[in-house]
This record gives C-alpha cells, structure tokens and sequence, in this order.
C-alpha cells in the first residue's frame, strides 16, 4: 500500500510517498563481489520481495563464479559496532546470518542475537554445497553451543547438518534424525536443504515434535551460486512480513529460489548466480 502526503491542490510534484506497513530485514553476512552470493544476494533478494534491506559485514572475500581465492575476516567489535548502530536506529523485524567466519564473530553475533524479538533465521555456512569445509571444527562448536538456542529456524545444507548433529546424512530417514538432534540442540525450527534424492529436490522441515518432508521438482542447472542465501533470505522477508507459520514461509522462500534457479543467466564460467530478478513474479 504507498500513502500520499501533501495537499489537495492535485499537484502531486511535491507530494512524499510513504511505503507501508515497514517490513525491514537485516543480514549479517560476509560480501561477494561477484554479487551472487552473501549479503548482496541478501539485499536483492529483500529489494526484490518488497523488504528494506540493512546489512552488516562480517567478512570480505576475493571470489567469482569459479571460487574462492581469499577471505578476511572482520574484528568482532566492529561487526558488533554495526549492529548496534543499526538497531538503535532503525529496528529489523527478522534477522539473517550468512558467513560469520570465526568464532569470536559466532559467540559475539549470538550475545546481540539474544537481545533480539524477532525472528532470527540462521544459515550456517561451514560446507559449500559440494561438500567443501568452510570452517573449523572450533567453529561448529560455537555454533552449537551460542547461536543455534537463538534460532528461531536454521537452515543447513545436508553436510553441515552432519556436522552440526554428528549424524550422517544420506537418506530421507537419516535426515529426520539429525533434524530432530538439531532440534535438541536449541533451534526452533530446523531446514535440512538435502538436495538430490530420487529424483527430486528434498528438504526436511522439524517444527517442535513434527517433522516434514519437502519435495520438489530438481532443476538440472549450473546457476545455483546463492541459492542457500537466497532462500535463507526469502525465508527472512516473510517472517518481516508478519508471517509467523514457519511452513508456509519456508515453502514460500522454496517456491522463490525455484524461480530463481529456472531462469539462467549465464553469468561468469564457472557456477553462475541464481537470478535474483525472477523472485516476486
């Protein structure tokens, strides 16, 4: 809805165009110059379903659509300095985090998120979806100990649920079970992104006792730089919306980031972006 204000003149030059109701997210992720992935696909994926985007870095990496070539991370402090400098201005209503990179980030970005009254949607990157490791094993460590009791949904690819739960994940069954361990580890909710299984895409969905299984068509398709982040945020912007059914914004941001993958756009020569352009149609 966009409200007008101004006088009755029918002169509308002068006229301020307010946007309402205020639906802002905040990501607190690394950056990607290539634009695919990290915060800026955060940002364009919030721009794009109609939620003001606010960011915090948390690192900068050196990367295009044929890897990573370097990472720095950020001091603790001002990774802290930039959410406190947001908050105390203009309060998000759901909150996301990407890479956080160390663990004095995990435990630091915790304290702040236990301050929050909004939904928090973790996606911890530790494992590229190839099975990569990101991260540390003092990392995981973190994340289970300070950042998942302030999940309100996590969303892990299938290897990081098995690093995370300790259980391994290779079939639908096994993938309930670490649910359900990430589950008594503090997380709300849990998203185990599992990819491929017969046939299909399949994501497996604990909400408390209940546990669900997601499919969907599987795309055969080398533009998926950023889908986790993608979803991730499209998860965020329905909970800034007022949504609080965690299924039907978890299959919302599903649907999304299918839209995404469906449309190549055949950028870079390595693994290209998703297209953040096709969400919201």
């Amino acid at each position: 809805m966009i409200a007008k204000h101004g006088d009755d003149s029918g002169d509308d030059s002068g006229d301020v165009i307010t946007l309402s109701p205020h639906c802002v997210a905040l990501t607190i992720a690394g950056s990607d110059p290539s634009g695919g992935a990290g915060l800026q696909a955060d940002l364009k994926t919030f721009q794009q379903l109609g939620v003001y985007g606010m960011s915090v870095v948390t690192l900068v990496t050196v990367q295009n659509t044929l890897g990573v070539r370097r990472v720095e991370v950020l001091t603790p402090d001002l990774v802290i300095d930039q959410i406190r400098a947001v908050r105390e201005d203009i309060e998000p209503l759901a909150v996301k985090t990407g890479a956080l990179g160390s663990v004095a980030i995990v435990e630091a970005v915790s304290a702040e998120m236990a301050t929050v009254p909004v939904p928090v949607v973790v996606d911890p990157v530790l494992v590229s979806k190839h099975g990569d490791s990101l991260a540390d094993e003092s990392v995981v460590v973190a994340y289970k100990d300070w950042l998942l009791p302030h999940a309100t949904l996590v969303t892990p690819n299938r290897f990081e649920a098995e690093m995370l739960s300790g259980v391994s994940v290779d079939s639908e069954k096994s993938g309930v079970k670490a649910a359900r361990v990430l589950r008594d580890l503090g997380a709300e909710c849990v998203l185990i992104k599992m990819g491929a299984c017969e046939g299909k895409s399949l994501h497996v969905l604990a909400m408390g006792d209940q546990v669900v299984s997601l499919w969907m068509p599987r795309l055969d398709a080398n533009n998926t730089h950023g889908t986790g982040c993608i979803l991730s945020a499209a998860i965020a912007c329905g909970f800034a919306k007022g949504n609080g059914d965690v299924q039907e914004v978890v299959e919302f941001g599903l649907q999304e980031v299918f839209k995404a993958i469906h449309v190549n756009t055949g950028l870079g020569r390595g693994i290209h972006p998703a297209e953040v352009r096709a969400l919201g149609s």
